[in-house]
């Protein structure tokens, strides 16, 4: 079943900069692709997840699927959104209180906040959608932050984008400040592992000015025989 399931996201969240650890970012990914996508439905303020569900959509190990499961819920509740344009800077919250933890059914109940359910409910305008079993495996955040920004451009196969952009978009700002270090411990790697355990084959390019890099230029396709071995 977890195969046909998929995630939407508008491309303004997608583009928008904040940072989850690997646990928190399968938290939100499982609870938004229980949300009916659909114009016409009713959005979805409160999601029920239990670990089960948890573990079987992101493929984490039942003996630890309750754990990861809280420690994500901790996680996103102290974390926000910054959704940046030419005229201003907002912040948001992820969640309107904190996750309700089940114990006794070992499930959690996650209320998304007003701002961000505006932007995850419907699909009025732009929207990325994606299958969740292609990110189920991946171990870093990084990698699935970079699948996101990749598959806003899906129907292209290519995306350039701005260094300062990317650092912003994975929130990254004051970290790797040489492109050196970014390169070695963020974009390659990110790259290997969707490359091993996802379904897109990624290449990418640096754009320079003068002897700095300025820009970074993607180039992906659709691997079909997904490689999920590993």
């Amino acid at each position: 079943m977890s195969s046909k399931l998929t995630v939407t996201k508008s491309n303004l969240l997608i583009d928008a900069s904040y940072r989850l650890n690997v646990q928190a970012q399968k938290l939100v990914l499982a609870c938004l692709s229980k949300i009916d996508s659909r114009p016409d439905s009713e959005p979805k303020k409160e999601i029920k997840l239990t670990a089960i569900e948890f573990s079987e959509l992101m493929k984490i190990d039942i003996k630890n699927a309750h754990r990861e499961l809280y420690k994500a819920a901790d996680a996103l509740f102290k974390s926000s959104i910054l959704l940046r344009d030419e005229h201003e800077e907002t912040e948001l919250y992820w969640i309107q209180k904190k996750v309700k933890k089940l114990h006794g059914e070992g499930a959690v109940t996650l209320v998304w906040s007003d701002e961000v359910l505006r932007y995850i409910s419907h699909l009025k305008s732009r929207f990325t959608t994606y299958k969740l079993h292609n990110i189920a495996s991946l171990q870093s955040g990084h990698s699935i932050r970079l699948y996101e920004l990749l598959m806003r451009f899906n129907s292209t196969n290519i995306r350039v984008i701005a260094l300062d952009d990317f650092r912003s978009a994975l929130g990254l700002e004051g970290r790797y400040p040489q492109f050196k270090e970014l390169n070695k411990f963020v974009i390659k790697q990110s790259v290997e592992e969707l490359n091993q355990r996802s379904d897109l084959i990624i290449t990418y390019e640096t754009i320079k000015k003068g002897r700095t890099v300025t820009a970074l230029a993607f180039t992906f396709k659709q691997n079909k025989q997904m490689k999920m071995d590993l």
